[in-house]
């Protein structure tokens, strides 16, 4: 299974396949796959003629067979875009399981899910015929390396504690990271150097959001706060992984201080070892404080616990799922 930056590199006009399956929470490197297909595969102004995006929830079984073989108008190929694969209705994913065992030599179809039981026919008739392309997160050196070169497409210079730091901020979310990013670009304006105010300033404004007022909530063991930005988030569509990611981060630094506190490391050795920002360590230690080692070891057995559950389950329910986690993270028992 090819990773993003392998395909990437072997995309060629003159190589395209016919079906590819992007599978994994990245949205923001299915986007960019998404559009160079396109740029390869369609000739310009005949676009709008040549390309079809389904609404995988909606699309009917008839629709969906007619757009894999609509015929190509003034060009050699024809690209069409199935997102949100699991939202298939059964006949919808019937028709599409026949279908890729023999596309039509001008189709390039690309499919596109969060994740899919491998075990299913559908996936297996998918990975008979076709690429199935890995768009997991990306590990955090390949994501520190992406936003140095975000910074310096645009003429700016940044050192490496401070690309550590925007990446404590986002995360491994791209499409995290590019928002951030560009918000940075847009406050630096013409100066051309990333500096640590720089990045104190993106702090401060990230800090006010739900995911941010999430975190702290679990630190400060607030359920019902917790629960009702967890509910935001939702509504709002965030991203699932994105919402671990933090909690796990979160519950791994507080364990770390915590480690470290019992082993008589000084205050301000544990905020410059953790990168905590000067403005935010008295509230930092307080947290730290007010759970014991036993208790943030149980609750990052409990991340643990979930996360196993994310990746090995195809169909589950992440609404219950994380507000289980939250109710578990903020009634653990403190000091």
């Amino acid at each position: 299974m090819p990773t993003y930056t392998e395909l990437k590199k072997r995309l060629r006009k003159d190589t395209l396949a016919n079906l590819y399956l992007l599978l994994g929470p990245e949205e923001y490197l299915a986007r960019r796959l998404i559009a160079q297909i396109m740029e390869l595969a369609l000739e310009d102004g005949l676009k709008d003629f040549n390309f079809a995006e389904l609404d995988a929830p909606s699309v009917d079984a008839s629709s969906l067979l007619h757009e894999l073989n609509a015929y190509p108008l003034g060009t050699s190929r024809r690209v069409v875009v199935i997102r949100q694969l699991g939202s298939l209705s059964d006949s919808s994913e019937q028709a599409l399981q026949d279908a890729v065992k023999n596309l039509p030599d001008f189709l390039t179809l690309v499919l596109a899910a969060d994740r899919m039981d491998r075990r299913k026919t559908l996936y297996k008739e998918i990975a008979k015929a076709g690429v199935v392309v890995d768009l997991g997160p990306l590990p955090p050196f390949e994501v520190k390396a992406w936003i140095r070169e975000m910074l310096q497409e645009r003429g700016k210079q940044v050192q490496p504690r401070l690309i550590d730091a925007i990446f404590e901020l986002t995360g491994s979310d791209l499409s995290d990271v590019s928002n951030e990013v560009n918000n940075l670009l847009e406050y630096l304006g013409e100066r051309t150097s990333v500096t640590q105010e720089d990045v104190e300033a993106l702090i401060v404004s990230r800090r006010k959001e739900p995911i941010y007022m999430l975190t702290e909530a679990v630190a400060e063991k607030e359920f019902i706060l917790a629960w009702m930005v967890l509910r935001q988030l939702i509504a709002e569509g965030e991203s699932e992984l994105r919402i671990l990611w933090h909690l796990d981060m979160t519950v791994k630094r507080l364990l770390r201080a915590r480690c470290l506190l019992d082993d008589g490391v000084n205050e301000d050795a544990i905020v410059k070892t953790l990168q905590v920002r000067p403005f935010l360590k008295a509230r930092f230690l307080q947290q730290v404080r007010s759970f014991s080692l036993d208790d943030l070891r149980k609750m990052y057995h409990s991340i643990l616990v979930w996360d196993n559950k994310f990746k090995s389950t195809s169909r589950w329910h992440p609404d219950i799922d994380l507000e289980l986690l939250v109710m578990d993270l903020c009634t653990t028992r403190g000091n």
